[in-house]
């Protein structure tokens, strides 16, 4: 069975988020590492303390990024490939997007901000597109004609 046009798109996607993350790592061990050598170069007191929490905090946190992207880029490959997994796995990703822009219109409250909505807004569609589309009856025979072994 053909792969359907949609979950190509969603792993375009998924390889997209990867991309970015990759570059949002790099950003944030860069960063890291240049508030560090501020830090140091102003030679108060405790800059030399100071200047390896910021190191190691932007390290720490471009790994975790890191980690996900390479989490990101391996359901990307899943859903090219017809995997069940990846199918599954997408749409538990889905469902906690789907929670985290219901926070973001909880944020709203406490300071409205155009960005804001309009980043929920679209994350919350996305999102919910992704799950609907991938409990399709289609799409989801789709991926189990892919993981079932051919018979002769």
């Amino acid at each position: 069975m053909n792969r359907p046009a949609g979950v190509t798109v969603i792993a375009v996607l998924f390889f997209l988020a990867a991309v970015l993350g990759v570059l949002a790592a790099i950003g944030m061990m860069f960063f890291g590492g240049f508030m560090a050598t501020l830090m140091n170069q102003s030679g108060g007191q405790g800059s030399g303390a100071g200047a390896g929490l910021f190191a190691g905090l932007g390290m720490a946190f471009g790994i975790v990024v890191l980690v996900f992207a390479a989490l990101y880029f391996l359901v990307g490959w899943g859903l090219l490939k017809l995997k069940e997994w990846a199918r599954i796995v997408t749409i538990v990703l889905a469902a906690l997007g789907v929670l985290g822009a219901l926070f973001g219109f909880v944020a709203i409250f406490s300071h409205f901000a155009l960005l804001i909505v309009f980043s929920s807004l679209v994350r919350l569609a996305i999102c919910a597109w992704m799950i609907w589309y991938l409990l399709q009856p289609q799409v989801k025979a789709a991926f189990q004609a892919q993981s079932r072994p051919a018979t002769a």
